[in-house]
């Protein structure tokens, strides 16, 4: 009978995560980032030769204050450099300074983080939230670097009608503190 558990590939999926965490480049989802990257995952498969790496179940991605969270994760790596991230979930979750006024919350059925250019697209059901507007769309691109945002169809195209194929802005008005009310009433 066949143990259940390989301790030899268990071994070398240990192994090659530790390596795949310590090898990675330090400009990470910002050029001027320079802190590691750390995966959680309940499965890895890791191709040396390719340098892609495919991981399954409950993922978890962090860099400094960026978690990006989804269910299947797939990292392409070239020359010990990460290429991009591509992000399939259930919705997938992309959350940046979490615990400051600068907080980031996007949410998508899938994401792709392109390293050289610092851009995350979220597509199907995507939605970003950031300071006091959210932006809903089924094409969302981020500049993570610049912090730009640009929703819709690619260039502008006419939109064909369809409410789901329209960008859905909310801007929430700043609140009222008693410096900004004591001036109103001036």
């Amino acid at each position: 009978m066949r143990p259940l558990i390989n301790t030899k590939q268990v071994k070398y999926a240990t192994v090659t995560l530790m390596l795949l965490v310590l090898l990675t480049p330090q400009t990470g989802f910002s050029i001027t980032d320079k802190k590691e990257v750390l995966i959680q995952a309940d499965y890895m498969k890791f191709d040396i030769e390719t340098g892609s790496s495919t991981y399954r179940g409950n993922v978890s991605i962090i860099q400094g204050t960026i978690k990006i969270t989804g269910e299947n994760v797939i990292v392409t790596r070239k020359n010990d450099e990460i290429i991009d991230i591509k992000v399939d979930g259930n919705p997938a979750h992309y959350l940046q300074d979490e615990n400051t006024e600068n907080k980031v919350h996007a949410i998508s059925q899938h994401m792709k983080f392109t390293a050289s250019t610092n851009r995350l697209v979220l597509t199907v059901d995507a939605s970003l939230e950031q300071a006091s507007q959210t932006v809903v769309s089924q094409r969302i691109v981020y500049d993570t670097q610049n912090k730009i945002i640009i929703a819709g169809k690619n260039g502008g195209s006419k939109s064909t009608g369809k409410s789901n194929d329209r960008v859905n802005i909310t801007l929430t008005p700043k609140k009222n503190t008693p410096e900004n009310t004591s001036m109103e009433n001036k």
